[in-house]
């Protein structure tokens, strides 16, 4: 059945559980089944009683009263006046065949204890006596290394006990997905916290001087290390001044005896000018004025048009592709997204909902994109992807290196991503990603015109209203200072397209502010330069 999960698990004899012995755990999309493969009551104190086999309880989602974790352990509490005979268990060795598990476990665990008491002893006495001469001197020297072997070897075995108590990493593995699983039914996420770990000691300095002498000398550098960076910024931070010499009169050079009209501060060009600088780090834009989240989610209809568009037919419902893209700059565990489906009636009332959980049990690496095929019925869809944060809420983003290895994707839309993130990075590659995805549709050519705007070498970014203007900064990342002439607003729907010259040179890889006169309100999301094509 689509959307279940099934697992199994022993349920072990624990303070405050009521079952014992193996278990297979559904979830269905309404109810949790259990399925008391091999199990027995079990009360603290008492020897549990008679086993039941292929026993079935099914209970609604509402009848959970607690899901914890107790060590290594899950504990899974119901209602008593709904499920019935057993509503604790103390859930541990999770595993596909509950059966195997119960018969293996036992055995295990005595061959591991077994081990833990017999092996440390003569393990040691071995490496004792095995030991060279040249490595060791006299009964002392052994009896140290057959300590520390069989030290070693016990603390080794004990984790192979453990190990065979708790089922080892895929039985975590398992108990995690079980309990993510449950607790989307439930409506809540876990959330891990990390275990609190104390600050650590302050390292102890090297008491070379006096106590009463370190504050004076303290105070004396740091005035000397203020005055040196006083000094140095009024000498190298000052712009230079002009040059005070007369426009007319000729500037002699040695040697040559002919003279050369010196450069006059009106000879200047107007737009070379000093204006206040400023630095960006992308352009401004629609694609993530607003944010980018850490987990994407893409849409890609089939066949695939690059819009991330999806319509249903009037027969057959949604037949699409649905992609979630790792932005962050860190992996992703256990990513799920839940997609409910349904459908609209005479009255207009939403009926026939359907819910399709995907999930990923795998890290996701940042940069990295995951993909799966959905057909459903309906006429409307909602997805409710984990809600992780965004970008710029102090979350760095994937490497540039990450987003151009996802541009050779196989679907289309996936690649428009990579090279809105490359233009995201300001990365010049971004325009290589566009180039060599070859003809556009009418349906991307906004979101690929705004990719290709955001790319290009000088943008602007950081506007900002005035009481008559737009105060914006215009930064150049290429190799040449390069000067623009207009700045123009894009055409939306609503409003036409406006332009304003602005005659200014931008440095190279670095940003002035300028004041350019266009209407304060609305404030366009994202400008449009036009260069001087002349060199």
């Amino acid at each position: 059945m689509a959307g279940t999960f099934t697992v199994g698990a022993l349920a072990l004899a624990a303070e405050g559980a009521n079952a014992v012995g193996a278990v297979r755990l559904t979830l269905l999309p309404d109810v949790l089944e259990i399925e008391l493969v091999r199990a027995a009551g079990f009360r603290s104190g008492f020897v549990p009683g008679s086993v039941a086999e292929a026993v079935e309880m099914r209970v609604p989602y509402t009848a959970i009263r607690g899901l914890v974790r107790r060590g290594r352990a899950l504990c899974l509490a119901l209602d008593p006046s709904i499920a019935a005979p057993y509503t604790r268990f103390t859930l541990a060795r999770f595993t596909y065949d509950p059966r195997e598990a119960l018969a293996r476990a036992y055995e295990a665990r005595r061959r591991a204890a077994l081990a833990v008491v017999m092996l440390p002893g003569p393990l040691g006495l071995l490496a004792a006596l095995a030991s060279p001469a040249p490595l060791v001197t006299g009964w002392l020297g052994r009896l140290a290394v057959g300590v520390v072997v069989a030290t070693g070897g016990w603390l080794l075995l004990r984790e192979l006990l453990r190990f065979a108590t708790w089922g080892g990493p895929g039985s975590d593995r398992l108990a995690e997905t079980f309990e993510v699983a449950l607790c989307q039914r439930l409506g809540f996420v876990p959330v891990a916290t990390a275990p609190f770990a104390p600050p650590p000691a302050p390292p102890v300095p090297e008491a070379s001087l006096p106590a009463w002498a370190r504050a004076p000398l303290l105070v004396a550098l740091v005035a000397a290390l203020s005055v040196l960076g006083i000094s140095f910024f009024q000498r190298y931070g000052k712009p230079p001044e002009p040059a005070a010499v007369a426009p007319h009169v000729p500037l002699l050079v040695p040697g040559l005896g002919s003279a050369f009209p010196a450069p006059s501060p009106v000879d200047a060009p107007s737009g070379e000018q000093r204006l206040p600088r400023c630095v960006c780090a992308r352009a401004a834009s629609p694609l993530w004025n607003e944010g980018l989240p850490v987990l994407e989610v893409l849409l890609a209809s089939r066949p695939e048009d690059g819009s991330g568009r999806v319509v249903p037919s009037e027969r057959r419902g949604y037949d699409f592709d649905l992609s979630v893209v790792n932005n962050g700059g860190k992996q992703l565990r256990d990513v799920s997204v839940l997609v409910t489906f349904a459908r609209r009636d005479d009255q207009n009332r939403r009926v026939g909902a359907t819910d399709r959980g995907l999930y990923w049990g795998r890290p996701l690496a940042p940069g990295r994109a995951i993909k799966w095929h959905l057909k459903a019925p309906g006429t409307e869809m909602r997805i409710d992807p984990p809600r992780l944060g965004l970008l710029e809420a102090g979350r760095e983003p994937a490497s540039p290196d990450a987003f151009f290895e996802l541009s050779r994707a196989r679907q289309r839309v996936v690649r428009i991503h990579a090279a809105k993130m490359l233009a995201y990075h300001r990365d010049p590659r971004a325009l290589d990603v566009l180039a060599s995805l070859g003809p556009s549709s009418s349906d991307e050519e906004s979101v690929l015109a705004r990719i290709t705007r955001a790319a290009r070498p000088v943008v602007a970014c950081d506007i900002k209203p005035t009481s008559a203007a737009l105060d914006v900064c215009l930064f150049n990342d290429s190799l040449s200072p390069q000067r623009v002439v207009a700045a123009r607003t894009v055409a939306e729907r609503d409003a036409p397209s406006q332009r304003a010259a602005l005659p200014v040179v931008v440095p190279v890889h670095d940003g002035v502010r300028v004041s350019v006169p266009l209407p304060p309100q609305p404030v366009p999301p994202e400008l449009e330069l036009e260069l001087d094509p002349s060199p």
